[in-house]
């Protein structure tokens, strides 16, 4: 289930084994691949409900049956397995941004069980050879993930229903699934990701999905507005010093994919967030560094910032340029998914400030001010007012009151899940703030994407 590193350690605290714990979890994380033979005979709603009922297993069901021997130290001492939750987490993403071609989804599936789990084992059996920028992974299972990952998928494609390979052959396929796992294989050597389970599975369906599209995506007809508008964005950013020089520059990357999905729509909105953002950063900053709440480097955003707040609405940007979503679902959650960056910001800069009784989002216990989770009901107000602000945004330059309407609540909802994860996960330390702003901005473009469908 939870992918594993190409290297065991010694016996742990409890006796037993690491490497053979180890290689029990990775023969359940490869044999579960073999669910994804039903994409293509079932509807792509179904294979959505597998997921879905796979995560609320894995979150209540799996713990009680296994006893939790699939789980390492930490998971144990955390109280539950980040990687194990993730994997089916991860797949329901998928099945929802490739409803309409979920042989991407078994790319990315097939990335993650057959590629990741060979590179664990064939890493802590042979991983002699460090990979340079990661030295607790090897080489070895970097090139195991990449044989083991593309024969074992392009196998798991052949198995397919003709149709569900989108009408390609099998030597079509080649070229796609042999960049997914190269590029899913040097993802999963980065250092400081969530887990591997959400980043390899992701590349690897996103890169297929780039390889094999037979769409010939055009640039937008106000194209040349848009190019100048993300180059103003990224210069007034960098000479302004809210966020430094390669942060500016993938700021600007980001926000011309978002350009491309949603149009000036949709860029409109990210400069909503960046100014309402770094405004509220500016209020009160003496109160907030006597308190030790001031953002580091003094509130100056690098590329970690950028990837967290605005990785996700350029994936759905992406996404529907290349027509793999329709147009309506991409735009939305792309918004959607800003709104709640926006409200996040809002509510913990301001609410910092203004605020006057901080509590536990769970609990609603006193606690201090600053603490993972802990919300004030002025800094709740203020991130309703954001996310109420991008949707009157969104409203202006498309007219579409029902989808103004789905992407403040969306963005409200998306702030929610921010401050529970902060109460719950992200004070084990197994998630950190970046993580936590992926993974709103996330919930809150999935949350549009339900209310809508």
């Amino acid at each position: 289930m939870a992918s594993v590193g190409h290297h065991a350690s010694q016996l742990g605290r409890t006796g037993v084994s690491p490497l053979s714990t180890e290689i029990k979890r990775k023969l359940v994380h490869i044999s579960m691949v073999a669910f994804a033979l039903l994409i293509g005979r079932v509807p792509p709603w179904a294979i959505c409900l597998c997921c879905a009922l796979a995560l609320i297993n894995n979150l209540f069901v799996l713990p009680l049956i296994t006893g939790r021997s699939l789980e390492r130290d930490l998971d144990r001492q955390r109280g539950f397995a980040l990687g194990i939750v993730l994997y089916p987490a991860v797949l329901l993403l998928l099945s929802l941004i490739f409803y309409r071609a979920q042989v991407f989804l078994a790319v990315g599936w097939g990335a993650m069980a057959i590629g990741d789990g060979f590179a664990g084992l064939m890493g802590a059996r042979f991983g002699r050879l460090p990979v340079p920028w990661r030295p607790e992974k090897s080489m070895t299972g970097s090139f195991a993930f990449v044989a083991f990952g593309s024969l074992g998928t392009l196998f798991l494609l052949y198995c397919l229903p003709e149709d569900a390979r989108l009408g390609l052959s099998l030597m079509g396929w080649v070229f796609p699934v042999v960049c997914a796992m190269v590029f899913a294989a040097w993802a999963e050597t980065l250092p400081g990701l969530i887990d591997d389970n959400l980043a390899v599975p992701l590349t690897a369906s996103l890169v297929s999905w780039l390889a094999a599209s037979a769409h010939q995506p055009t640039l937008p007809p106000d194209w040349l507005w848009g190019a100048c508008l993300v180059i103003l964005l990224v210069i007034g950013s960098i000479a302004s010093r809210k966020i430094d020089f390669w942060g500016g520059l993938v700021g600007g990357l980001l926000a011309a994919c978002v350009f491309l999905g949603s149009g000036l729509a949709g860029l409109s909105v990210l400069f909503t967030f960046f100014v309402l953002g770094s405004t509220a950063s500016s209020f009160g900053k003496r109160a907030k560094a006597a308190a030790g709440l001031a953002q580091e480097n003094e509130g100056r955003r690098s590329i970690r910032h950028a990837l967290a707040n605005g990785g996700f609405s350029a994936m759905c940007g992406v996404t529907v340029w290349l027509a793999a979503m329709p147009s309506e679902w991409g735009q939305v959650m792309l918004a959607a998914s800003l709104a709640s960056a926006t409200a996040d910001t809002l509510s913990s800069e301001l609410g910092n400030v203004y605020g006057r009784r901080y509590v536990n989002i769970l609990t609603f216990k006193q606690e201090q001010r600053g603490l993972d989770g802990v919300i004030s009901l002025e800094g709740s107000l203020f991130g309703v007012l954001g996310a109420l602000i991008v949707g009157l945004v969104w409203l202006a330059w498309t007219g579409n009151l029902k989808s103004a309407g789905v992407i403040a609540a969306a963005g409200i909802i998306g702030n929610l899940v921010d401050s529970v994860l902060g109460a719950t996960i992200q004070r084990t330390g197994a998630m950190s703030n970046d993580s936590v702003n992926f993974a709103n901005t996330a919930s809150a473009g999935l949350a549009a994407l339900f209310i809508l469908i």
